[in-house]
């Protein structure tokens, strides 16, 4: 009989001169790196394609406008996989807690945008699995790996969510960790 191995955290943990640092890779999902990535290249044939068609000189206005609406759904949505796609391989999110704010930036290639937090407004740091709501737009963001995420917390009459790349396990151990290095809640 062989046991399973227990699941390593995900999460790292480091004290920097600011407060503490956590850092979350991104859920790496093998199949839907893989379905990208073919996707991927046959989004590169249309975005070769179309354009060239504009340039052998559609005449009709119809045809080049219907064309460049395609275009422009064709190429926003090949951004949107292109990000998924690389967050699913190199990206992570970095939570920082100081004494005055917590910050979340979702990094990629060193780049994001920090989203900061007054640390006397945050309320409820918890964990909180998010239910699918095929509904909400956040849900298809988490389907694709780049959106919202377990851990929790109230700040003002809003949910923050973050921490998409662990499981509740970790999530746990997570928000433990931050209340045993002296998280407070705001009053």
């Amino acid at each position: 009989m062989t046991l399973v191995a227990p699941i390593r955290p995900r999460a790292s943990f480091r004290d920097t001169s600011e407060g503490l640092e956590i850092t979350v890779p991104a859920r790496r999902n093998t199949f839907l790196t893989l379905f990208l990535g073919l996707w991927l290249c046959g989004w590169v044939v249309g975005e070769i394609m179309v354009p060239a068609s504009f340039l052998r000189g559609g005449t009709h206005h119809g045809p080049v406008l219907v064309g460049a609406v395609w275009l422009v759904a064709w190429t926003f949505g090949g951004g949107c996989a292109l990000y998924a796609f690389w967050w699913s391989l190199i990206g992570h999110e970095r939570i920082l807690i100081s004494s005055l704010r917590l910050s979340i930036k979702r990094e990629l290639f060193g780049r994001g945008r920090v989203r900061e937090y007054d640390k006397a407004h945050v309320r409820d740091l918890r964990v909180s699995p998010n239910p699918y709501n095929p509904f909400d737009f956040r849900s298809s963001l988490q389907f694709w790996g780049v959106g919202g995420g377990i851990l929790a917390f109230d700040y003002g009459a809003a949910t923050v969510r973050f921490g998409a790349g662990v499981d509740e396990s970790e999530a746990k151990s997570i928000v433990a960790q931050v209340k045993a290095r002296g998280f407070h809640d705001a009053a």
